[in-house]
């Protein structure tokens, strides 16, 4: 882990003492709450260290599938560990998951103290606020927008920016990954803050890029070094590693993507419907009523970050894994077009409106979640309080992840989990397999993402509507031949494919035409 390579390396030395003083109050602290534990045995794990525990045990890299091979190796669904004294959980199944974080929610619904990201600047923002009052008024706020029947009100700029996308992918091929990020920013800056973005060379685009570049590379939430050592925040330079001197050195992005979109809107004579326009408003109803407001102004840039933090990344990413899986499963491009030609035609792009009758595009999108979930590992949740779960005690105060690569790839329910399948979901008597949807893509209990059915809605249009008029393949080297792409992905906070080649053009002359015609 980041967190053993400073301690045990040069700069880490200087630090040594002070850190041992923290783990001995710590020490003591927790040895005097865990003799007034019941004596029940905790969940089984690997052998850890004296006084580092796990810390050198966990890879910094890819621990979701360590955490599926300990699993396996020891029987159980339910691991523990320990990093310098902080007990961790490590939930596998989607069973332990629903059994704790949605059934027992009331007892895991806090969050550790995610001190890296006070030092990047992320705020009042839902994703990562402890339990208490703040989170409880944010969680209103932004579930209200965002439940499976509010997002209907956002099916017009899903629509709209899709055909923009489609547009910029005909006029520039090769620039199809940067049309699909700009559609993932527009439609979450459009809902979030009521911005336009009106061409690819938007300053709030870039806005939008550094402040998802910066959420994607500072580090794992609560697993660096300044997460387990607050003071380290406060010391010189010369001490930080190099999770904290990024967050240091990235906080202009994420204070940006904050700042700048709500001081436009404020600067701006009319404002556009958007989640940040209702919150002023109320706020500046409550002030005329002399009333105390309910939401300060950081309230309301906080909630407006959570939607791009809980949307922008998620969408853009999954989009990316669907083209991937296109160019290396041609057939499944086939049978979507043909359903797509049979129900939509050719002479309109598809509309949310046609849904119910083209469900294997909601299968694709669904196997794209499920063979790459964004967030592998997940933020970690915190127990409040102690816990009993198949006579394994969890201890208050302890990190619980919900390791969603190991659900969604779980072979007791998934056959050939890693292959890219989307029939798997059709029932059986239509020639399917009848395996059930992904569960812990995006999270569980009052944690869950607020996203996730705006996300799925916008990857789902994007989708039926580029299958509909593209045509997505591999790419062609001098000599005429194929390039078969490599599937290698991302690590950290969210995960997706690395860069690979391929080809997206129209289908032919009419799907070109039509995507031209088209107003947006």
């Amino acid at each position: 882990m980041a967190l053993a390579r400073l301690l045990l390396g040069p700069p880490g030395l200087a630090l040594l003492a002070a850190a041992v003083l923290f783990l001995v109050a710590k020490a003591v602290a927790a040895s005097r709450a865990w003799r007034r534990r019941p004596s029940l045995p905790l969940p089984p794990g690997p052998p850890g260290e004296p006084v580092l525990g796990h810390l050198r045990v966990v890879p910094a890299y890819g621990p979701e599938y360590t955490y599926m091979r300990w699993s396996r190796e020891y029987g159980s669904d339910v691991l523990f560990l320990r990093v310098l004294g902080q007990p961790v959980v490590v939930l596998n199944s989607v069973r332990a998951a629903v059994d704790l974080l949605d059934k027992r929610g009331a007892n895991y619904c806090d969050r550790p103290r995610f001190v890296l990201f006070e030092v990047m600047g992320w705020g009042k923002t839902l994703t990562f606020l402890r339990h208490g009052p703040d989170f409880r008024t944010h969680r209103r706020i932004l579930q209200k927008s965002f439940q499976k029947s509010s997002i209907v009100q956002y099916q017009a700029l899903q629509s709209r920016e899709t055909a923009v996308m489609l547009k910029g992918i005909v006029a520039g091929p090769a620039d199809w990954d940067k049309a699909l990020r700009r559609f993932a920013t527009a439609v979450v800056l459009g809902i979030g803050f009521g911005i336009n973005i009106n061409s690819d060379d938007d300053p709030f685009i870039q806005v939008a890029a550094d402040a998802s570049y910066a959420l994607g590379h500072g580090g794992a939430p609560a697993g660096t070094p300044v997460d387990f050592f607050p003071f380290m925040r406060w010391l010189p330079r010369c001490f930080h590693d190099r999770s904290l001197k990024f967050a240091a050195d990235w906080r202009w992005a994420i204070r940006g993507l904050h700042d700048k979109p709500f001081d436009a809107v404020l600067a701006s004579r009319e404002r556009r419907p958007s989640l940040i326009k209702e919150m002023l408003d109320q706020r500046e109803q409550q002030l005329k009523r002399e009333e105390t407001p309910e939401l300060t102004h950081e309230d309301i840039k906080g909630a407006a970050g959570a939607v791009f933090a809980a949307g922008q990344d998620t969408t853009w990413a999954t989009l990316i894994v669907v083209i991937l899986n296109m160019v290396l499963h041609p057939e499944v491009q086939v049978k979507a077009r043909r359903l797509l030609d049979d129900v939509v035609g050719r002479d309109r792009l598809p509309s949310f409106k046609d849904r119910p009758r083209l469900t294997y595009i909601d299968h694709i999108v669904q196997e794209a979640l499920r063979w790459c979930p964004v967030s592998p590992i997940g933020v970690p949740h915190r127990s409040l309080e102690d816990d009993v779960y198949n006579g394994y005690l969890i201890p208050a105060g302890s990190f619980v992840y919900a390791n969603a690569r190991a659900m969604t790839h779980d072979p007791d329910t998934y056959s050939d989990p890693d292959g890219f399948n989307p029939d798997r979901y059709a029932p059986v008597a239509e020639g399917g397999l009848g395996e059930p949807f992904p569960n812990g893509q995006f999270g569980f209990g009052r944690r869950v993402c607020i996203g996730k059915h705006l996300a799925e809605a916008s990857v789902w249009i994007v989708v039926a509507s580029m299958l509909s008029t593209m045509k997505i393949e591999k790419e062609r080297d001098e000599h005429g031949n194929d390039v078969e792409p490599e599937v290698e992905l991302t690590q950290g906070l969210t995960s997706h494919p690395k860069q690979f080649p391929c080809r997206i053009v129209p289908r032919d002359e009419r799907a070109a035409a039509l995507v031209e015609q088209t107003e947006t």
